[in-house]
């Protein structure tokens, strides 16, 4: 990726959902602010007020934290002090019994989630060049009966994108899902040579926008053992991604595989600029592998560069042990990268 001027970084604005009050949002992003070198450029932080303050006095962090309203944010109104705090309307702040560390409740499950519409329509409204968001809890957000999925698909159903792609980051390693949150024993029927396709355009399109690689490589996993071993072990190979590919590369997109998932992920570095994996642990063990404390997060096909942390709420651990912020400070510092990049379709 070249270089982002330093005028450009610090001239972006994040916006960062601090995500269930119950878990290590607030902290992961406060010690992600304030660790140096600090990041350049303007932050909101949405969610609760007092979760904010309360994790600033745990690690003891002395900072200004001024209030803005909704109004004031949607007409970008936007304090440069201090990291200023965006209550999301339609929610009251949290008593204090709402907002424990550890202790999830239906009031944070639902600041949440409002924290998460606030910051999505500020991205909308491009008052936000970003957006970071922190853990929610996908348990806590069915009991609260707002949804039973989790950031990604509720985004995709925000903004009505289509084509919407979760990628991981470790480093040089890019990793897309073709399908994400779902049994393993319903992957293969989930599978089509459709699907499949678009993941490989989507991966590239992103990779030529996003890191400036003129002709990336994308290399396309297999589903089974010896990517089926003609036949033997699964014909998804022969049925489904060698069409896929095929077709990629019919649209001048350099795309190959499908290729054995055990010697694909063992040989990473130049052979590929992204994986196209099947499904969720087949992407994610190698990347957390990689580099489990500083993966990122990253939603493709949004209107906007949306980034977050690679971990939970870790309610077992919150408000108990310092809360790392390695993967946070990952995210925040790459959607502050991406946002200059993006070029969001016209209204």
């Amino acid at each position: 990726m070249s270089s982002i001027s330093a005028s450009k970084l610090a001239s972006a604005r994040i916006a960062v959902t601090l995500g269930d009050p119950a878990g290590v949002g607030a902290e992961v992003t406060l010690r992600a602010l304030t660790s140096r070198p600090r990041p350049k450029g303007s932050f909101l932080l949405v969610g609760d007020p007092g979760s904010v303050e309360d994790a600033a006095a745990r690690i003891g962090l002395a900072m200004d934290f001024p209030l803005v309203d909704s109004e004031a944010a949607a007409a970008g109104e936007i304090p440069t002090r201090g990291f200023p705090i965006l209550l999301p309307a339609g929610v009251a702040s949290l008593k204090r019994s709402e907002r424990k560390p550890g202790k999830p409740t239906l009031a944070g499950a639902r600041m949440a989630y409002a924290s998460l519409l606030a910051a999505t329509g500020l991205a909308l409204a491009r008052r936000a060049d970003a957006i970071v968001t922190a853990p929610l809890s996908k348990e806590w957000l069915a009991r609260a009966q707002l949804a039973r999925t989790g950031h990604t698909e509720i985004l995709a159903k925000l903004t009505g994108a289509k084509g919407v792609r979760l990628m991981m980051v470790a480093g040089d390693l890019r990793v897309v899902l073709v399908t994400s949150h779902m049994a393993l024993r319903d992957v293969p029927a989930a599978l089509d040579i459709a699907g499949v396709r678009e993941t490989i355009a989507i991966t590239h399109r992103h990779l030529k926008l996003w890191w400036d690689l003129q002709r990336p490589k994308v290399a396309v996993a297999a589903l089974n053992p010896h990517a089926g071993d003609g036949g033997v072990y699964g014909d998804e190979e022969d049925r489904i991604l060698a069409p896929a590919i095929r077709k990629a590369r019919a649209s001048r997109i350099n795309a190959f595989g499908p290729v054995p998932a055990d010697a694909l992920f063992s040989a990473m570095g130049p052979e590929h600029d992204a994986v196209v994996a099947l499904y969720h642990d087949q992407g994610l063990i190698p990347i957390k592998q990689k580099d489990v404390h500083g993966a990122v997060n990253v939603t493709l096909g949004l209107p906007f560069v949306r980034t977050s942390p690679d971990h939970g709420t870790a309610f077992d651990r919150a408000g108990k042990a310092p809360a790392d912020p390695r993967s946070m400070r990952a995210a925040i510092q790459l959607a502050m990268e991406l946002a200059p990049r993006h070029r969001p379709p016209h209204a």
